[in-house]
């Protein structure tokens, strides 16, 4: 206890009515965090034993690597400008002066650190032989130094970023005294002392072995950012102000560390179930994609599948199955299943949430699952999920659960943790953020390892998600993982990419491309077996062919509703933008003269009226929909209606569209086998009018101007910037006459996706066509210069910049920039309130997200006589000072409400 840098305080109470100590000392807390990655990279843990095997050296060398490392991952907090950021009169602690103060923006901590270092090796406080070193003088200019400074920059970027390393050292001492330096100096020589390092010397000095360690750098910064939070963590490390020598401390802070991981499930390995069949997991017979899921022969190592079929035909039991035999085989020790949306990831989690506990479980117990998306909060059945272990419900029997779940607080407090749970469920967005540099991106990928990724409707990406698809598949790749693609209309040089892409990044030779065009199909690619094409049958009951006709008016459209509507049939208008949505149920209200059986559904709403939308859509078009809810209904919708609703039409009109989301669209229509009135049925064929999909389109052209879809769908193009591409897609359709799926569902793809289609374009159309290719292009190219350099190793020139980890962040491309908008209406008495007042999640449910040029910069500003009301509701909620707020009430530009959502006036 006589060593100078037991005089600092590492962590400090800002909390007055608690009653531990106002400090912890460094030491300590240094070793806290380092005794967390000792359990973390434990030499029995599988990524312990990859990483070193990948380095040459022996899991119990790497393992004391990293923990010595670690004690010195906060050395900039002995900085005395840092020091003097809480001060304790009654302590024995330094309190030196140096010339600046502490400056979190110029010399924060985790830089301070890197300058001890510099001081530690260029200096003569500290000797190679006191850290164990046969190389006794640091300052002497060694290959084996650039390893030294790759092995901190893991720890020193401990708070999510890599560190700034190019300060000059000059700058850095007006920080601190010189006692602070010979402290961090005796520090790490004592963490050395006390760990007994076996430094892999010859190793360190070899460019090569440097290559590599910078390649596993990415991991173990992970480890070093996920040690220092649980290290952090006072339920478990409690305060101490001195008392200890590091040797005495050091197996205290061991056994702290055990039983803070084990209330995270992070050290505790998970069992897998043995799987054995789709009939006795799921039950019912398989369909014939899952059969080929439950039976075709698995490889070792990573592994692509890319399943593609029709909607209905079983592509999640499908994948859950592979998924289940992977972790049966050892091959991965959990998984994440990817979607489009928040919407489509809620869904998922139901049911994979009723299924995991047969496939998954940690010592006897139930594994966490975790929702991970920006609203998670708000979905309730992930509520449920956050009960305590012990109200999570009592089996009925042994072996009969209740249907509560059990997850991880710790692990569901933030998205990026979420990622490391064993089981999770959100946007594709969460996986994709591992390869972009944003804060806690190491945390991202070393939550992906050993991880199978699902990602469904794998089409809707476009160039922009597609450059950092290609990213993650080899990142995954090269970290041992497996992918599991889901499809219903995968363009064939889509495949071609993905399928090169993987063999590429795991050096299989030879190269081949997918040759087959059946569908469905099922594609395997391993080291093992190479790439592998199945063309799988397809049951009857999802094989369905609609009839296709064109409509070339709104009017004719409203026409064609109104009939329907006569006829007691419920119908669905598809349109392509939220203008031309609102325009149309404007006109079927007009003309009905009621809106009593009319619904809009569009993107434009405050998040309340919009969940209140979608249960109306699902209780009316959904499965469980009967003939009294649907009678004469009629929903006029965009996108969202294709994204994620299990909904049913009996007349759908859809907007002329790119040909993939057409037979999305398409596949709401007669989705549910009915009798004639509309109810469910238990029979094998539905009783309704063949079905038929009306499409509103410009009057067919073979020879069109430049302008053919702009002059009669202008808001179309706006949205769906190559009308070539519309055009062949129309061309297929009147010839085809229908959608057949799936024995026509290649054709229909390919005579819009394929190598000639551009040379198919009539001229005119093919000059927008090269522009739009050069808009994609542009995408691409944002996209690439976004991506990590991992080759460089986790350091701040790895990436142009390394931002924020902003909550709104998308891996799509936009080109509109868009605010978040806080909706508020005036009560009863003429006071200011919340659009979902006195409702959970009341903030939250009032914002709607509108493009910033066209909508948020031209709305009213907030009157003045409620900047007091306003000032009051962000006390209540901080996050709202983020949120530009509006008064419909008191903007003569534009109104809303809860019908039509955002709308102009007139």
């Amino acid at each position: 206890m006589n060593a100078s840098y037991f005089l600092y305080w590492g962590k400090a109470s800002k909390d007055e009515k608690e009653s531990r100590a106002d400090y912890h000392l460094l030491p300590y807390h240094c070793l806290d965090v380092a005794a967390v990655g000792w359990w973390l990279l434990d030499e029995h843990n599988p990524l312990s034993r990859s990483l070193a095997a990948f380095l040459n050296i022996y899991p119990a060398q790497l393992r004391l690597l990293f923990t010595f490392f670690l004690m010195l991952h906060d050395l900039g907090k002995f900085a005395s400008a840092f020091q003097n950021l809480a001060e304790f009169p009654d302590s024995p602690l330094i309190n030196y002066r140096p010339r600046f103060s502490y400056d979190s923006r110029q010399a924060r901590h985790d830089r301070l650190g890197y300058f001890f270092w510099l001081q530690a090796r260029r200096s003569r406080y500290l000797s190679g032989a006191e850290l164990g070193l046969k190389q006794t003088d640091l300052a002497q200019v060694s290959p084996a130094l650039d390893s030294l400074d790759a092995m901190f920059d893991v720890v020193f970027g401990h708070h999510g970023y890599p560190i700034n390393r190019s300060t000059q050292p000059g700058a850095m001492k007006d920080y601190c005294h010189k006692s602070d330096i010979s402290a961090a100096c005796d520090f790490i020589r004592d963490c050395a002392a006390l760990l007994q390092v076996e430094w892999p010397e010859q190793k360190m000095a070899d460019k090569e072995w440097l290559a590599r360690f910078r390649q596993v750098s990415w991991h173990l910064s992970g480890l070093a950012i996920l040690s220092d939070w649980i290290g952090s963590d006072t339920t478990y490390f409690e305060y101490r102000t001195g008392g200890y020598t590091l040797d005495e401390y050091w197996p205290l802070a061991k056994n702290k560390a055990r039983k803070a991981l084990s209330a995270t499930e992070l050290n505790q390995p998970v069992s897998v179930q043995p799987f054995t069949s789709i009939q006795s997991h799921f039950g019912f017979e398989p369909t014939p994609l899952q059969a080929w899921a439950e039976s075709v022969p698995l490889a070792t190592g990573p592994q692509l599948f890319i399943l593609e079929d029709v909607t209905g035909a079983g592509k999640t039991e499908a994948a859950l199955a592979l998924t289940h035999r992977l972790l049966q085989q050892g091959e991965a020790d959990g998984f994440y299943f990817g979607l489009p949306t928040m919407a489509t990831s809620n869904a998922m989690f139901s049911r994979v949430a009723d299924h995991y506990l047969q496939m998954l479980s940690v010592q006897g117990s139930r594994p966490s699952i975790v929702l991970a998306h920006g609203a998670r909060e708000m979905n309730e059945q992930f509520q449920e999920a956050l009960l305590p272990a012990d109200k999570a419900g009592t089996p009925y029997a042994q072996g009969d659960d209740t249907a509560s779940l059990y997850c991880n607080q710790w692990l569901a407090d933030s998205r990026k943790k979420a990622l490391l749970s064993a089981v999770g469920v959100g946007t594709i967005d969460q996986a994709l953020m591992a390869v972009l540099p944003r804060k806690h991106q190491p945390l991202r990928l070393l939550g992906l390892h050993r991880k199978v990724l699902i990602f469904d409707e794998v089409h809707a990406a476009d160039a922009f998600m597609f450059e950092l698809l290609d990213d993650l598949l080899q990142v995954h790749l090269r970290q041992g993982g497996s992918v599991i693609l889901l499809t219903a209309t995968l363009a064939q040089q889509q495949r071609e990419r993905l399928c090169w892409i993987w063999q590429q990044a795991g050096g299989i030779a030879p190269l081949q491309l997918p040759e087959k065009d059946d569908f469905p199909l099922a594609t395997h690619i391993s080291f093992e077996q190479g790439l592998k094409e199945t063309p799988v049958a397809s049951r009857k009951s999802v094989s369905r062919e609609l009839n296709v006709a064109f409509v070339h008016s709104e009017q004719a459209c409203v026409e064609k509703i109104l009939n329907a509507h006569k006829n007691d049939q419920c119908v669905v208008w598809i349109r392509n933008s939220v203008d031309d949505a609102i325009r149309a149920y404007q006109m079927l209200a007009e003309q009905l003269g009621s809106d009593k059986t009319l619904t809009l559904f569009h993107s434009r709403f405050a998040l309340k009226d919009r969940k209140a939308i979608e249960n109306k859509v699902l209780a009316i078009f959904g499965k469980q929909g009967g003939k009294d809810d649907r009678q004469g209904q009629i929903l006029i919708a965009t996108q969202v209606f294709q994204e994620s609703l299990d909904a049913d039409a009996d007349l759908m009109i859809s907007d002329l569209c790119p040909i993939d989301d057409l037979i999305q669209r398409a596949g709401r229509l007669h989705r549910h086998i009915r009798d004639k009135w509309g109810n469910r049925s238990d029979r094998t064929q539905d009783e309704r009018s063949s079905p038929f999909l009306l499409v509103h389109a410009p009057e067919w052209q073979e020879q069109p101007n430049a302008d053919w879809l702009l002059n009669h769908l202008p808001n179309t193009e706006h949205v769906y910037r190559s009308p070539g591409r519309l055009w062949l897609g129309m061309q297929i359709l009147l010839k085809q006459g229908a959608i057949r799926m799936p024995g026509e569902a290649r054709k229909l793809i390919e005579a819009v996706y394929d190598k000639t289609a551009f040379d198919r374009m009539p001229p005119a159309l093919q000059q927008k066509e090269d522009l739009y290719f050069g808009e994609v292009r542009g995408q691409a190219a944002r996209a690439k210069s976004q991506l990590i350099e991992w080759g460089k190793g986790y350091n701040q020139s790895s990436a142009q910049a390394w931002h924020d980890d902003n909550i709104e962040i998308s891996t799509r491309f936009s080109d509109r920039e868009t605010v978040q908008v806080l909706v508020f209406r005036l009560d009863s008495h003429g006071r200011l309130q919340l659009w979902a007042e006195s409702e959970p999640y009341a903030l939250q449910n009032s914002v709607v997200k509108l493009a910033k040029h066209r909508f948020a910069d031209k709305l009213a500003a907030l009157p003045g006589e409620f900047s007091a009301d306003f000032e009051k509701l962000t006390q209540r909620y901080p996050q709202a000072k983020f949120l530009q707020p509006w008064l419909p009430d008191s903007d003569q530009g534009f109104g809303y409400c809860a019908q039509l959502g955002v709308v102009e006036k007139e």
